[in-house]
């Protein structure tokens, strides 16, 4: 039963991962939503090139400050990887730019953010694909949901593996997690 819903959420993952979420942006009734987009990209993001959509829609309530989440399919991966490697524009502004997975990846990922904060601190290179975290190369496994995760198995994990020295010349990574 347990790999049944492994292979649904898998399914699940697989339908929406060209699929980016975008927050912030301001509604108003009667938009052009791909339009919308569009001049959000070009203005913001700074990216002139054009980007093909297979569907761009609003979803959600409309929240007290008046801003419903855009959901947006890309037809290519490369254009939504270059969407991605831009998101360093939006650094102290009202907007947002994230990846749509299922619910329960979702739920997955929350519980690891913690361990990837810690690990990033502690010098270690860190790694998030999907719901599936790797420190230093090693996939980190959690503990069985009955028990919680607790600073003493993160160190644990953490601490199996020297840290990587830094490369002169390389350039900061910039992570949104933090």
């Amino acid at each position: 039963m347990k790999r049944l819903e492994e292979h649904i959420v898998d399914l699940q993952c697989r339908s929406i991962k060209n699929n980016l979420i975008f927050p912030g942006i301001d509604f108003q009734r009667e938009e052009q939503v791909e339009e919308k987009l569009k001049s959000f990209l070009y203005y913001e993001l700074k990216i002139d090139q054009k980007i093909e959509f297979g569907n761009c829609h609003r979803f959600g309530k409309l929240g007290l400050n008046g801003i419903r989440l855009i959901v947006a399919r890309f037809i290519y991966r490369k254009d939504l990887e270059t969407v991605l490697n831009r998101t360093y524009h939006l650094r102290g502004k009202p907007f947002g730019i994230k990846e749509q997975f299922s619910g329960e990846v979702e739920a997955r990922r929350k519980k690891l953010y913690p361990v990837m904060k810690k690990a990033r601190q502690d010098g270690k290179r860190v790694n998030l694909a999907r719901d599936q975290l790797y420190i230093d190369g090693k996939e980190f496994i959690a503990e069985p949901e009955n028990s919680s995760l607790n600073s003493d198995s993160i160190n644990k994990h953490i601490q199996q593996s020297p840290p990587i020295p830094p490369r002169p010349g390389k350039r900061a990574s910039r992570d949104s997690y933090e």
